[in-house]
């Protein structure tokens, strides 16, 4: 048995190898996934398990669903930490001669947490490597690696759905040719900016809310009148009509089990929150999602373990996926 190898690697694919040179056995390399035309099939590689999300950029989509913010392996961050928010009405930030400045002190609760290691593992069989002319072609543990990174991102997306889904306040509204659904959107990211004191930046949709949507705006009753134009919204125009940050639409696709059905990850549902990108954990955000460095000390590290007839290649990162803010947090079911 070798000794098992530590390398870190990124999600932002470099397009070189480690040593610039054609990997060999035991040896991960990083290479582009788009030039090297993995688009289309790195998050299958790993026998269909799990299918991959129909945009083909995971960590992309996840990312603009929650943000990322570094943090220690244990961090403490302050629950619904609305004192942010609190403005001075009365003048008390006025300095009186020879005084000092009002001093503010939070008077919360603060939480202890930590990030989670979260990884897998694949066997590669030796025997199952693609040869020409004798010669094991090139990339197999760059194709293997990279599946499983994306198939982690796939499971962190589902979580994070999953927590916002927690964090929400449900009303149920429905969509047809007799309501306003632009105008219920826009109501549910006026609640969020008044219960959590800030202009919401998300509004998620799911693919068939979307579906939903654009159906009752298609109706044939609304065929000469204006409302009939927001079936045609773009996303930042119908960001700008909600007054939201940004309108994503859900279009993600799962599969839990082997020869499992597939479903929508997120169907007639629409969530309003607050997301900020570039904060700290103890910024007021209604969901965050903290990362902390592997002891590789980049936020992906691979291991790679070789036997006599098989090579063990692991990913790993470490994440935690929190509300500290519920307050304005809106979910709506739609039928």
């Amino acid at each position: 048995m070798k000794d098992l190898k530590i390398i870190p690697i990124y999600l932002a694919l470099t397009g070189a190898t480690s040593i610039n040179t054609a990997p060999e056995l035991g040896e991960i390399t990083v290479a582009n996934a788009g030039s090297q035309g993995f688009a289309a099939s790195l998050a299958q590689d790993v026998s269909g398990y799990l299918a991959g999300l129909t945009d083909p950029d995971e960590e992309a989509n996840l990312n603009a669903l929650i943000p990322l913010v570094q943090t220690a392996d244990f961090f403490q961050y302050p629950v619904s930490a609305d004192e942010a928010f609190l403005t001075e009405a009365d003048d008390s930030d006025i300095r009186a001669i020879g005084a000092g400045f009002k001093r503010i002190e939070f008077h919360g609760t603060t939480a202890t947490d930590a990030t989670a290691q979260k990884g897998l593992t694949i066997r590669v069989d030796h025997r199952t490597l693609p040869r020409v002319n004798g010669t094991i072609v090139p990339g197999w543990e760059n194709r293997n690696a990279a599946s499983l990174m994306r198939r982690l991102t796939r499971a962190d997306y589902l979580r994070g759905l999953s927590v916002i889904d927690g964090a929400g306040y449900n009303t149920g509204i429905t969509f047809s040719a007799t309501t306003n659904p632009d105008g219920l959107l826009r109501a549910a990211v006026e609640r969020t900016r008044v219960k959590s004191g800030r202009v919401p930046t998300h509004l998620v949709l799911g693919a068939s809310a979307q579906q939903l949507r654009q159906d009752a705006y298609e109706d044939y009753s609304r065929a000469n009148h204006a409302m009939a134009a927001h079936a045609d919204y773009t996303m930042q125009q119908l960001a700008n009509y909600l007054g939201v940050g940004q309108v994503i639409v859900c279009k993600a696709i799962k599969q839990v089990a082997k020869d499992g059905a597939k479903a929508n990850v997120l169907a007639s549902l629409a969530y309003s929150y607050s997301a900020e990108s570039g904060t700290m954990v103890g910024d007021p955000s209604n969901v965050k999602r903290a990362w902390s460095p592997t002891m590789s000390g980049g936020r992906w590290a691979v291991f790679i373990q070789e036997g006599a007839a098989w090579t063990d290649i692991t990913v790993f990162h470490q994440t935690k996926i929190f509300a500290p803010l519920t307050a304005g947090v809106e979910k709506l079911t739609i039928s």
